[in-house]
């Protein structure tokens, strides 16, 4: 052990801090999932931009759905979704064994300028050997995330399950990818009011902007989705899909009023969407019991948060050229890369209209001309995989 690593406990959750110059992090052991976690800014000011569920401190018995267990922050999900159907015999738990089951330290190393620490998981349902790895970098208020999957042969969707805080009533968050090439909401019922869920979203709409989402009412018939909070009472989902460019495809979110950036940053030829879940209250069966609000970007390939069987069978995004899974060798490990951080705002920036990308860096533009610049190397995302 190190001064960077420290087993602990955390709201009931055992696992480990994780420490670098900028950002200071927790891990559950059972599933990966990493918050709280503390930024710093440049202005020096700490934010703690992930979510964490209400339920940490009651402990209702979720042994039956063991990712909402310690549900919070980030985690990787191998398959990404609901995974209600079996596969050849098979069958996961919601968002996989990734994001529920027992992850073991491997290492933690210093590496140049980085602070590095490694993970291990074996799958249970499959002969999977899943490796988390997770860099701070001196001097960056940023995470450089990669996973890689060994063992596994055929296909599966996966991705990332960043969830944040919901802004409050009097708080604004202003939220961004730029140009989409798809946006849509998933076709069949994602809230179902049988489960006491409400959705505000109509299904299996197509739109172009954020700015109109369409809805299940006539009044109002869309919705602004690039501004939060959003409408109380209702949880849904959304995908925003974008072809690989020569640079990383980006989201970002702008918490105005409390002067940070969260931002992330992915190779779309492996995560092509960002899937959007939004919940500002919505459910209120246990655990959620209606008080549970946030907004969740989740960097994936998949189709919407349906899960392994419906992602890898021909479906609504795959008949408009969409991949939906991934093609795992069993003898060929693949890895996915992501970048997550955060960055100071000047006053009055609001959403972000262009990420301009340079050596080192991101310089974010607002659709006032306002700039704010993060320090980052997102060259990590498109150098050849190693």
């Amino acid at each position: 052990m190190n001064e960077s690593l420290c087993r602990a406990e955390n709201l009931g959750a055992a696992g480990w801090w994780l420490r670098g110059t900028n950002v200071e992090l927790f891990l559950t052991e059972q599933g990966g999932q990493h918050a709280p976690g503390n930024f710093r800014l440049e202005n020096g000011v700490n934010v703690q931009p992930f979510y964490l569920s209400p339920w940490q401190e009651r402990r209702p018995d979720l042994s039956s759905i063991p990712l909402l267990q310690y549900l919070r922050g980030e985690f990787f999900c191998l398959p990404f979704g609901g995974n209600a159907e079996a596969v050849d015999g098979h069958q996961y738990q919601c968002h996989g064994e990734t994001a529920a089951q027992t992850w073991k330290l491997a290492e933690s190393r210093r590496e140049g300028n980085s602070t590095v620490f490694e993970f291990e998981q074996e799958g249970q349902v499959l002969p999977t050997k899943v490796t988390k790895r997770i860099e701070l970098r001196d001097g960056q208020s940023a995470l450089y995330l990669r996973h890689t999957v060994g063992g596994l042969d055929g296909r599966m969707p996966y991705g990332h399950h960043a969830i944040l805080k919901m802004p409050s009533a009097s708080e604004r968050m202003y939220f961004s990818v730029g140009r989409f090439d798809l946006g849509m909401t998933p076709t069949g019922i994602f809230s179902d009011p049988a489960n006491w869920e409400y959705q505000f979203l109509a299904s299996g709409e197509e739109f172009s902007s954020l700015e109109a989402l369409p809805t299940l009412f006539k009044k109002p018939a869309t919705w602004d989705y690039s501004v939060y909070p959003s409408p109380v009472g209702y949880t849904d989902l959304f995908a925003l899909l974008k072809k690989p460019a020569a640079t990383p495809a980006w989201a970002a979110a702008s918490y105005a009023t409390a002067g940070y950036l969260f931002y992330s940053l992915k190779n779309a030829a492996e995560l092509p969407s960002t899937t959007i879940w939004v919940a500002n209250s919505g459910r209120y069966e246990e655990p959620w019991n209606g008080v549970s609000s946030n907004f969740a970007i989740e960097e994936t390939c998949s189709y919407f948060a349906d899960g392994w069987k419906p992602s890898i069978e021909e479906n609504a995004l795959t008949r408009k050229g969409w991949k939906t899974c991934g093609e795992f060798h069993a003898d060929e490990p693949t890895s996915v890369r992501l970048i997550q951080g955060v960055t100071a705002i000047p006053a009055g920036f609001t959403k972000v209209a262009t990420a301009d990308f340079r050596p080192g860096k991101v310089v974010f533009t607002d659709v006032n001309g306002l700039t704010a610049t993060a320090a980052v190397e997102w060259e990590f995302l498109v150098k050849v995989r190693g």
